[in-house]
């Protein structure tokens, strides 16, 4: 099992993926930020634990934006700052309370739709790892990974495709 620092220095190796590639017409391109500061995490987040992906992600990468459309901005997934996870996971629980459980954490927004990629650690096997649908319960979110890093390598593999959609 690869670490999510593994997974992300693939995002980094190879920044571009262009249309010659022949997975798509577009121009798709990934940034991934440096670390978090020293103490980004604990303002974030304080008083509530953080789990150990995201901790590990943000040990990594402050934010990052994978497969990001460049030209019409409609496709790809932005994994959010620790400020910014904190802060939209608070308000998709006060949004949807019978949703989200007090340990999940937004990580990410899918552009171009209102999808978002959940850290679920009270889940278990796949369900670890969900695509929250915004109109869909949570028991019709897509269960995508086990942890982070084995949805980075399969999103990468995928070409940014969300290979979880039937």
């Amino acid at each position: 099992m690869t670490s999510v620092a593994d997974a992300l220095a693939r995002y980094r190796r190879e920044p571009t993926l262009l249309e010659e590639r022949g997975r798509t017409p577009f121009k798709l391109v990934s940034t991934v930020d440096a670390a978090s500061e020293p103490g980004e995490i604990d303002t974030a987040w304080a008083g509530r634990e953080v789990p150990i992906d995201a901790a590990d992600f943000w040990a990594t990468s402050r934010g990052a934006r994978l497969f990001d459309d460049v030209e019409y901005g409609q496709w790809g997934l932005h994994l959010l700052s620790p400020s910014a996870s904190a802060a939209r996971t608070d308000q998709e629980r006060e949004e949807r309370p019978s949703e989200f459980a007090p340990d999940d954490v937004v990580l990410g927004e899918f552009l171009g739709d209102q999808e978002l990629l959940v850290l679920a650690p009270s889940e278990e096997g796949q369900r670890r790892i969900l695509v929250a649908l915004p109109l869909d319960g949570r028991t019709d979110w897509f269960a995508v990974a086990s942890d982070l890093s084995e949805f980075l390598e399969r999103y990468f593999d995928r070409y940014g495709e969300k290979y979880w959609e039937p």
